[in-house]
């Protein structure tokens, strides 16, 4: 017989499990917490706003007129309660190698923070004020390099400025990796050192007096648009691929063309937000990829055919009759506290045995609230550059 040694070779594990990468969160750096001490219960928060005055003229010995007084009502809702679960047996604490409790935990708690960073920077699609490259004497998003970079910030700036924002406190501009390496750029080349521009923490430095904050959360928005879909058209999202078909099987991904590129949308739309119609209009992705869907915040509009996601994510389709147009990066520019965050209950770690069994089953979950209140949107600028 041939000779194989295999049997004497040994397999070796790691000391360690792998450390999977890790945004920076900053929701925690812009955001006002105001509201949070008087939210120990209640799922819902009221703050009014006066309606604006109008200054007259006044003529001696004549009656004025006397102005309506009108309050609007605007509240905040308690209203993303989000968890994670998994289940730890006895068997596997006493066998394993490693501290997967720990890991674990860590992992999950990350990850609802990371939820939470999201959900507070798709705020900027509230903001009142929106610059991009027709206010720099151009068309469309801003085509961000080194020689207009200042420009375009500064332009934002004095928009926000008009607007009637104070300078109370340092503003926050909130940016993606790639904005912020063209910002060191042009921090480098004019007349700071990339040294100043240390990553720690989402705080990426200070250019043209923000505080600049880095993160991969940073909302981006594209357009997808179809021309007669037929059957086996492909469209990938964030490494998710989903098939058109005449008819459902049970392949996974696969989504009912329909009778019109109106129904294809809303049918896509339906099998990329995990909505109603799984088994009916499309079949369900596999667990994993709902995953990764998931954990961009993945969102497509039925109607316009708008794509958003925290952060950008790669999309393509090999086929003609799919138009996936250009990525935008929605940067956020604003007076901190702009946002109101509400953490009713923090993340927390609740472990319970399993009855009849020998494991633990842990919940990692958190109860909060977003809202930009009229006074927030009044101090934001939603900054669009190219992807």
């Amino acid at each position: 017989m041939a000779q194989n040694l295999d049997a004497f070779i040994p397999e070796l594990w790691s000391r360690r499990i792998q450390y999977l990468t890790r945004n920076a969160l900053v929701a925690t750096k812009i955001c006002s917490f105001e509201e949070q001490p008087d939210l120990k219960y209640g799922d819902r928060i009221h703050r009014p706003y006066p309606n604006d005055l109008m200054v007259n003229d006044y003529v001696k010995y004549t009656d004025t007129v006397q102005q309506d007084l009108v309050g609007t009502d605007e509240y905040l809702d308690i209203d993303q309660s989000k968890e994670i679960s998994f289940a730890i047996d006895e068997v596997d604490w006493i066998q394993m190698k490693y501290d997967l409790e720990n890991s674990y935990v860590e992992r999950a708690a990350y990850r609802l923070a990371n939820d939470i960073d999201g959900k507070v920077l798709a705020e900027v699609g509230n903001a009142d004020i929106s610059c991009d490259a027709s206010d720099l004497g151009s068309s469309g998003d801003i085509a961000l390099s080194t020689s207009n970079c200042l420009n375009a910030i500064m332009t934002a700036w004095a928009k926000l400025t008009a607007n009637g924002c104070e300078m109370d406190k340092t503003w926050a501009l909130v940016v993606s990796p790639k904005t912020a390496s063209v910002i060191a750029q042009t921090v480098a080349q004019d007349w700071f050192s990339l040294a100043d521009l240390a990553l720690k923490n989402g705080y990426a430095g200070n250019f043209a007096w923000y505080n600049v904050y880095s993160s991969n959360n940073v909302p981006h928005s594209r357009t997808i648009s179809f021309s007669t879909v037929v059957a086996t058209d492909e469209i990938v999202i964030g490494g998710v691929t989903f098939t058109f078909v005449s008819s459902l099987s049970t392949t996974a991904g696969t989504v009912l063309k329909g009778a019109n590129d109106a129904a294809a949308l809303s049918n896509l739309a339906a099998a990329v937000n995990g909505a109603a119609g799984a088994g009916t209009t499309y079949v369900d992705i596999s667990a994993a990829d709902r995953a990764k869907l998931k954990g961009v915040r993945a969102h497509l509009d039925g109607s316009t055919g708008v794509l958003t996601t925290s952060g950008a994510v790669v999309v393509s389709s090999p086929d003609t009759t799919i138009t996936v147009g250009n990525a935008t990066e929605h940067a956020m520019l604003c007076r901190p506290g702009a946002i109101d965050l509400v953490m009713q209950q923090n993340i927390d770690v609740r472990r319970t045995p399993l009855p009849k069994q020998k494991a633990d089953y842990y919940i990692i979950s958190c109860l909060y609230g977003v809202k930009t209140f009229k006074e927030g949107e009044e101090r934001m600028v939603d900054i669009k550059i190219a992807a």
